[in-house]
Order: C-alpha cells, then sequence, then structure tokens
C-alpha cells in the first residue's frame, strides 16, 4: 500500500483529484443557478451530476497513464508492475462504482412524460363570491373524472385545496406535490352562462402543453367537463379504457338545479363538523329535484356514515339510513366507486363483516384507483383482518394521493397504532398536526400513541389539547379521562365520568367512551358492562376490538372473548385471508 501511495504521488494522480473534485464542484454550483434561470427540466442537473462522477474515474487512469510535461502529453514512466496491477484494480472499484452509481440513479430522474397531475382550486371569476361553491365544485368534478382513469396519478381534492389563492410558483407547487403536470383555470358564471378557461402546464419547465376556453350555456356543464378530461389524458398520452371513457362522459343529472345543491352539499360536507348536518340538508334537496341522482344517494351515505362514526347520532339512527342511500345509489349506478366505499363504510363499522367490506372497497378502487378515501377505509378492512402490512400500504397509498390532508396522514397513524407500531405512529401524528395544528383528532391519536409507550406527560398533553379544540366532544373527553385514570390521577378521572354521565341526559354519550374510562380506573366488571352496552347498539368502534391495543389487558377475561367472538371479525381474521386476497 505504501508502494501504491508513492507511485501515486510520482504519477501526480494526487492533483488530478484533487483539481478535478474543485471543478466539478464549481460546475455543480453553476448548474444549479442555470439550469432554473433557463427552465431546463429538473433532470438536467441530475445529469451533470452523474457525468462529473462518470468523469472522475476516466481523469484518474489518464492522470496514471500520461504524463503533462513541457514536450506535451507523453506515456507515464513504467513503475513497479506489482504497483501498477493494483492500481489498476483500484481504478476499476472506481469505474464500477461510478457506473453503479449511474445505474442506480437513473430511475431518480423525473420523466417529461410521467402521467401524473394536480388540479388547482379553480379561480371564482364570477362577480358574485358566492359562487365560491361552484367553482370548488367544478374542481372537484375535474379530479373526479381524472381519477377514474387508471393510466394517471392524480393528487386528491384536499391537498390541492391547501393552493388556493396561494402565491407559490407552479414549480414549487409541483415539487411539494410530486407531479409532473399542473391544470389551472377560472370559472365564470352569468345566469345560465358559464365560462371556463383550463391550462395545463409542465410544473418543471411552465411550458403551457394545453390550453382551453369553453363558453357554453350552463346545461352543458357536463360535457365540458368530460372534454377536459378527454385532453387532458391525450395530452399525457395516458390510455383510456372504453369503461373509463364511458364513465366520464356519464352526466349524473339532466336537472342543474338538483346539481347546483350537490356542489353546496359537498362543499358543506368536505369541512366536516356542523358542515355535515348541512351538506345532508343540500344533498336531501338535491334527491327532491331528481330522485335519480345517484351520487346525491351518496353523498346521503357518507354524511349518515360519519354522523355515526363520529358519535353524533346512534349507530342505529345513522347507519341504516347510511345502507338505505348507499344501496339506492348503486342501484341507479352500479358503476359509482363513491356509493361502493359508502357501503364498505357501512358494512364494516355497523355489520361488522370486514370481509363484505373489503370486497367493496377493492370495487371502488377498480372504478377509481385514485380514490384516498377508498384505500383509507380499505385499510382499516385489512387491519380488521389482520393483514397490518397490506393495510398501511394502503393507507400510504391514501397519502401518495393526498399529501397534504391531514385525514389521511391521521389515518396512517391509526393504522401504525394497530400494528404496535407506535414511533413511527407519533412521527406520522406528529406530521398530521403540522399540517394543521388545530385538528382535534390528530391530537387524541397521538394522545394514545404516547399512552401506549408509557408517555404520561405526552399523552395527557394531546388528550387536553384534543377536548378544547373539539368543544369537549364526549369522545375526546372520555380519552382523557382513561389517560387520568391509567396515570393515577382517579380524582379527574371521576369527575370526566360525572360530567359524561350528567350530559347523557340531554346527548348521546357513546357507551364505548364510558367503558373507556373505567378501564383506565382499573374497573373490569363496569368496562365490561359498557361494552356489553356498546355491542348491543353496534358501536362502530368494536370493529377493532380483538386488535387494537386499548383492550390489551383484557384478552384474557372470559366476558370480554366471549364479546370479541360476538362481534365476529376475529374470526374472519383467522379463517377469510385468503379469500380477501
Amino acid at each position: 500500500m505504501k508502494a501504491l501511495l508513492t507511485e501515486l504521488k510520482r504519477r501526480k494522480v494526487y492533483r488530478v483529484a484533487i483539481v478535478y473534485a474543485a471543478v466539478a464542484f464549481i460546475i455543480w454550483q453553476a448548474a444549479e443557478i442555470a439550469i432554473p434561470a433557463l427552465r431546463l427540466p429538473e433532470w438536467a442537473l441530475t445529469l451533470v451530476v452523474l457525468l462529473t462522477i462518470a468523469g472522475f474515474p476516466i481523469a484518474l487512469v489518464l492522470a496514471w497513464a500520461f504524463d503533462i510535461t513541457p514536450q506535451g502529453v507523453r506515456a507515464a514512466e513504467p513503475g513497479n508492475s506489482a504497483v501498477a496491477l493494483i492500481a489498476a484494480v483500484v481504478v476499476m472499484a472506481l469505474v464500477a462504482g461510478a457506473a453503479w452509481l449511474a445505474l442506480r440513479d437513473r430511475d431518480s430522474i423525473p420523466s417529461l412524460e410521467a402521467k401524473s397531475i394536480a388540479v388547482l382550486p379553480f379561480t371564482n371569476m364570477s362577480a358574485d363570491p358566492d359562487n365560491e361553491y361552484f367553482s370548488d365544485g367544478i374542481t372537484d368534478d375535474i379530479i373526479l373524472h381524472l381519477s377514474k382513469i387508471a393510466d394517471l396519478d392524480v393528487i386528491s381534492r384536499t391537498s390541492v385545496m391547501r393552493y388556493k389563492n396561494t402565491e407559490l410558483s407552479l414549480r414549487q407547487i409541483g415539487q411539494e406535490l410530486g407531479v409532473a403536470t399542473i391544470l389551472e383555470g377560472g370559472v365564470q358564471r352569468a345566469g345560465e352562462r358559464v365560462r371556463i378557461n383550463a391550462q395545463l402546464i409542465d410544473a418543471q419547465t411552465d411550458e403551457h402543453i394545453w390550453a382551453e376556453q369553453y363558453d357554453r350555456e350552463l346545461t352543458d356543464i357536463f360535457a365540458i367537463q368530460s372534454d377536459v378530461a378527454r385532453q387532458i389524458a391525450a395530452a399525457l398520452e395516458a390510455t383510456l379504457t372504453a369503461d373509463e371513457i364511458d364513465r366520464i362522459e356519464r352526466a349524473p343529472t339532466a336537472d342543474q338545479g338538483a346539481y347546483d345543491l350537490y356542489l353546496r352539499g359537498r362543499y358543506f360536507w368536505s369541512q366536516r363538523g356542523e358542515g355535515i348536518q348541512r351538506g345532508l340538508q343540500y344533498f336531501q334537496q338535491a334527491l327532491e329535484r331528481d330522485p335519480n341522482y345517484a351520487r346525491a344517494y351518496a353523498g346521503v351515505a357518507d354524511c349518515y356514515s360519519l354522523l355515526g362514526f363520529y358519535a353524533y347520532l346512534r349507530p342505529s339512527e345513522a347507519f341504516p339510513a347510511a345502507r338505505t342511500a348507499a344501496l339506492e345509489a348503486l342501484e341507479i349506478d352500479e358503476a359509482l366507486d363513491e356509493a361502493h366505499t359508502s357501503l364498505g363504510f357501512v358494512k364494516l363499522f355497523y355489520d361488522w363483516d370486514a370481509l363484505g367490506a373489503a370486497a367493496e372497497y377493492r370495487r371502488a378502487l377498480e372504478l377509481n384507483p385514485n380514490s384516498p378515501q377508498a384505500h383509507h377505509w380499505y385499510s382499516s378492512a385489512l387491519e380488521a383482518l389482520g393483514r397490518f402490512d397490506d393495510a398501511i400500504d394502503h393507507a400510504r397509498r391514501a397519502v401518495e394521493i393526498d399529501p397534504l390532508s391531514v385525514y389521511e396522514s391521521v389515518a396512517l397513524g391509526w393504522q401504525l397504532i394497530g400494528a404496535r407500531r407506535l414511533v413511527e405512529a407519533r412521527e406520522r401524528l406528529a406530521k398530521a398536526i403540522e399540517l394543521d395544528p388545530d385538528f382535534a383528532i390528530a391530537h387524541w391519536l397521538l394522545g394514545e400513541a404516547n399512552a401506549y409507550d408509557s408517555r404520561v406527560a405526552e399523552s395527557v398533553s394531546h388528550f387536553q389539547r384534543a377536548v378544547e379544540l373539539s368543544g369537549r366532544t364526549p369522545w375526546f373527553v372520555a380519552s382523557l379521562g382513561w389517560a387520568h385514570g391509567l396515570h393515577g390521577d382517579e380524582t379527574r378521572a371521576r369527575a370526566i365520568l360525572a360530567e359524561l354521565s350528567e350530559r347523557s341526559n340531554r346527548e348521546y354519550v357513546s357507551p364505548f367512551g364510558l367503558a373507556a374510562v373505567h378501564l383506565g380506573l382499573g374497573e373490569i366488571d363496569e368496562t365490561l358492562d359498557f361494552l356489553e352496552e356498546a355491542f348491543e347498539e353496534r358501536n362502530p368502534n368494536l370493529m377493532s376490538l380483538h386488535y387494537y391495543p386499548l383492550w390489551d389487558d383484557l384478552r384474557s377475561d372470559p366476558r370480554f372473548i366471549a364479546l370479541v367472538e360476538s362481534v365476529g371479525i376475529a374470526a374472519q381474521s383467522a379463517d377469510g385471508q385468503e379469500s380477501d386476497r
């Protein structure tokens, strides 16, 4: 080795290596400035780096083999043959390493033909600011049309809505969302006419790929949306199947008034909280105008499902109504993906039929592979079936489709908790809180993840924050009571029990939450009494009874074992995994 180092110094290989590295660094810095200024694609910088890396071993070989003298370039004087052999091996290793790096990174170079797209919120160009729901609705429907095309990767609504009125450049938005193209535009509604302009832009170069302006009667709105979807598919060279074309071109209703009410319903439904009730009212009004409006039935189903899931209504009030609406939607249009997702929700959380729910979610994903909601809830069905890795994969896919959605980040956190991957769960839920520091459910779940890992102060802190942000929703208040009891603060736990007991006289308080508080206090009989009451009302939370860590201390109790068997999902998990694949 000493002889090799001496030979490298004699042949001035050290000097060449140092000079080459310095020049390469300068080239990288210059390229980093020049490439964006010249609007060259982002992969050009990666190409420059790879070329300079590949050139490094070539420069070393030339430095070894030749000398630069006053008389010109000459072959280097031969040295020790053994040293030359060692040097050749070293240089070959460097060449092979550079080639491996180039091959490894080749697939990471973004393709100009990548079929990924984000539809930014269309601008409301109408004189009436109250038409905001209409421009948002047009955005939603174009996203929906595009998401039905399996050959495209489409970012979901929740993420793109964060860029409403943004000052970020399209290049920055494209980088944040990880898409190659962006669709933007505006909507102007005046009486019975609508004007829509749209342009498809390369997110890396800001070049226009396609642009069109539509000035039509309002009755042509569905034809405009279908044309936009087909034009974009053509521009991105995406393959469209006959079924996809049929679904894109099918008008959901012939009644423009019903469509307008539907858009208002989705506008409020997406705000959650009190917006769910307002959305339900608009969906029902849409159905009064058009009783064959399948998407409005699906909207009704989604509202009732969430009202039952978040314990705003008793399960017996919410879920049967949701099932009826979902089945009505499917009777009108079996190929409506959102109706299959709605029916899957009822099967999982009310019927406790995880296999049946999984089948509905798979059908929804066949019809709309870019649906984050279908991936999200399919992951819950898979976790109930004991397929934790598959569940996490689908939850991650939902995050990929909707990367800025706090709901999808929280859903992934839930699956990670169920799989006992608590460190990852805390990291994911912390990211969810970064997306929305005031999202109560994220704080609630982070409180649970900390509690299961004996992080007392952190768990209580996040539960308290969830209670504050939710206006003392019973669900979160009960979790805080459980944490107090679990950590030995009996006084505060019993105060919460008293509060929930008093509130149950004037509003619905889930027995599932009361069971959790008693569990924290170590009162097993009372815990099981309330869990059996929750069973009688078919509480949606019982679908996770057989695997969720909250109930680990009860796993050997005969009453608990009997309750899990009565729910039945554990048996589906044991017997039905292969049939669900």
